[in-house]
């Protein structure tokens, strides 16, 4: 059994979640920044896909932080806002 309080688990975990959504997000905006090198289009394309995401409301997670990766996604693809 662990010595650790469910503060210390907790806190690890929040890290953990950070760490991963962090990564996943720089890895899917340096995936389409290469599939969208030199074409704008693409670039358009994968930003027009992702938006539509946002409409997508799921359960169980908090949308608004869901739009909010989106959009950050979308600006790491297109360096666009």
């Amino acid at each position: 059994m662990s010595d650790k309080t469910i503060d210390q688990r907790v806190e690890e975990l929040e890290l953990v979640l950070r760490t991963l959504i962090a990564f996943n997000v720089d890895a899917t905006a340096a995936l389409g920044r290469v599939l969208s090198t030199g074409n704008p289009m693409i670039a358009h394309s994968i930003a027009m896909d992702l938006g539509r995401l946002k409409h997508n409301h799921k359960t169980n997670i908090d949308n608004s932080l869901y739009g909010g990766y989106v959009d950050n996604l979308i600006t790491g693809i297109t360096g666009q806002a």
